[in-house]
């Protein structure tokens, strides 16, 4: 049964026609068919649109996917870094007998003069300030008495002088024959 609309609802229904007219295309054009269905999805969020729907969910997914790999990424990037910088520290101290106040301090002036190279560091300041030697002997005393030979040269130093000399020569002597 045909029914009676008024003009000013046919105007609207009229205008609401030409707008769907407009937009149809729009919508359907596959270059501008995402960006006219985000505008419908942001100004109705409930409304359903399958297709952008699950784009969405896939391209989350994917994101989540991108964001964990990269965060492995980084943190076994992280833990290489770590370990190449505690090799490099664990070398320098037992290269340069560093106890661990001394690294402390080699790290702190590494930060203050902005030095990024333990080896560098490291070298700089053993340059600058040398280690004392250790003293070699055990008491006061020399222990001349302990070195090899000494009981000839006690017992008759002209006469192991002399030997020392005549074998000296006939070393020499030896020596220029076999020329």
């Amino acid at each position: 049964m045909p029914r009676q609309v008024s003009d000013e609802e046919y105007a609207y229904l009229q205008n609401r026609r030409m707008v769907a007219d407009f937009v149809e295309p729009i919508y359907n054009d596959p270059g501008l068919a995402k960006e006219a269905k985000r505008l419908i999805k942001r100004k109705y969020p409930q409304l359903a649109i399958p297709d952008l729907d699950i784009e969405d969910r896939v391209q989350a997914q994917l994101d989540a996917d991108r964001k964990e790999r990269k965060d492995a990424e980084d943190a076994a990037k992280k833990k290489a870094d770590d370990e190449a910088w505690k090799s490099e520290r664990r070398k320098v101290q037992a290269d340069y007998s560093f106890t661990d106040e001394a690294m402390s301090d080699l790290e702190g002036w590494m930060r203050d003069k902005g030095v990024g190279d333990y080896e560098v560091a490291a070298s700089y300041r053993a340059s600058k300030n040398p280690k004392t030697t250790e003293p070699t002997y055990d008491s006061q005393y020399w222990h001349h008495d302990q070195t090899p030979g000494y009981a000839d040269i006690a017992k008759d130093p002209e006469a192991w002088g002399r030997k020392e000399i005549l074998s000296a020569i006939h070393r020499d002597s030896e020596r220029m024959k076999g020329r």
